[in-house]
């Protein structure tokens, strides 16, 4: 039986969750103040994300856009060396690079091209909840009751809000500079088609193409307490291969990272948060994206074996919520290793350098789900 659902958000979470709905012949309407935004900067889809991108009949409109990476390079910072290097070529999925800006347009194009997808072009003013309904107020005065709202408007928006209203965020004690850089302009070997991973002390460099190797999109994060002078130029400028980088210094744009508790409520009435609104991730193991879609591929999966829709967001919470949280633990110790400083970071570096490839291998395989 068709019902209608109403998404809070048009991130790629809220994009992709109208998508697989529509699918089983829901009606969607889908809230946002703007359905061409400018997204800044690239992301990496590992194979867990793009298996869930095939479930949803996705995985060749993304591909059409993507770069496929083909290993990652760990190196070190201070030294500018290699310490591993780890095939990708060999997964049973492909690895992936996108701009968010083409990963975006592609998953809109969809939703526009679908009848039974509608938008509204609005912000959700305040939300509550009578009965097992909830009602929206919007920023042009309409309001909507709902049986069903899906809330992908992210970690500050409305809907988390109003799911877990005692939820608070906290200084990560890290910032990010992100920026992305024509390969013209910067040493070639950035443009190659891998992940680059330098460690230095307190911080590390995560670099790949996008764009089919026409443009690098490069994320450095440090710890905010080691370095007084959060300068890009003045941390990297001494460096042998990454000070190359610095005519292109002025474009960084930098992110004071918060950071906030596990959620264990994704529901409150017929409100249930997805993606970055229930489980926001550190950004150390690219899975941000991806688990979003793995979000959406359980609804798919749920749909498919001709679950309602109130009973296909209950499922979905019971067997996302520990996986979210689990590979969001991953992510906030892997960046503190990745920021390590001092003897720890060279006890860092020595183990990689002798045995990287199993010991890395052997988590990657654990974190995407791979036999």
């Amino acid at each position: 039986m068709s019902e209608e659902i109403i998404i809070i958000g048009n991130s790629f979470s809220g994009l992709g969750a109208a998508i697989a709905f529509a699918k089983y012949g829901h009606k969607i309407k889908v809230i946002a103040p703007n359905n061409k935004p400018q997204l800044f900067g690239g992301l990496q889809i590992a194979p867990n994300g793009l298996a869930a991108l095939s479930s949803l009949d996705l995985k060749d409109e993304i591909l059409d856009k993507a770069t496929r990476l083909l290993a990652v390079e760990i190196k070190s910072l201070d030294l500018a060396s290699t310490l591993a290097k780890i095939s990708l070529s060999e997964n049973k999925t492909t690895y992936v690079s996108i701009a968010r800006q083409d990963l975006h347009q592609t998953l809109l194009r969809i939703c526009l091209k679908n009848p039974l997808i509608k938008f509204i072009d609005a912000k959700v003013s305040a939300i509550s909840q009578k009965f097992n309904n909830t009602t929206l107020i919007l920023d042009n005065s309409d309001i909507i009751t709902a049986p069903f709202v899906v809330g992908a408007d992210g970690w500050e928006g409305k809907t988390r809000q109003f799911v877990n209203p005692t939820a608070s965020q906290v200084n990560s004690g890290y910032a990010i500079y992100r920026g992305i850089f024509p390969s013209k302009d910067i040493p070639p070997g950035f443009s190659f088609p891998n992940v680059q991973l330098w460690l230095g002390n307190s911080c590390h460099l995560v670099s790949y193409p996008i764009q089919n190797g026409k443009n690098v999109n490069f994320v450095f994060s440090f710890s905010e307490s080691a370095f007084s002078k959060k300068s890009i130029q003045s941390i990297l400028s001494c460096h042998p291969i990454l000070s190359l980088l610095e005519k292109r210094m002025k474009d960084w744009q930098i992110i004071s990272v918060k950071t906030s508790e596990p959620l264990f409520n994704w529901r409150r009435g017929s409100a249930t948060l997805i993606g970055d609104a229930a489980h926001p991730m550190p950004p150390h193991l690219a899975q941000g994206a991806g688990q979003s879609f793995m979000d959406i591929a359980c609804i798919e999966t749920l749909l498919a074996k001709g679950f309602r829709v109130s009973d296909t967001l209950n499922e979905m919470i019971k067997i996302r919520m520990p996986e979210a949280h689990s590979v969001a633990r991953k992510s906030q110790i892997s960046g503190d290793i990745f920021r390590a400083n001092g003897p720890v970071a060279n006890l860092r570096n020595q183990i990689i350098g002798l045995a990287g490839e199993k010991i890395i291998n052997e988590f990657l395989n654990d974190l995407w789900q791979l036999a």
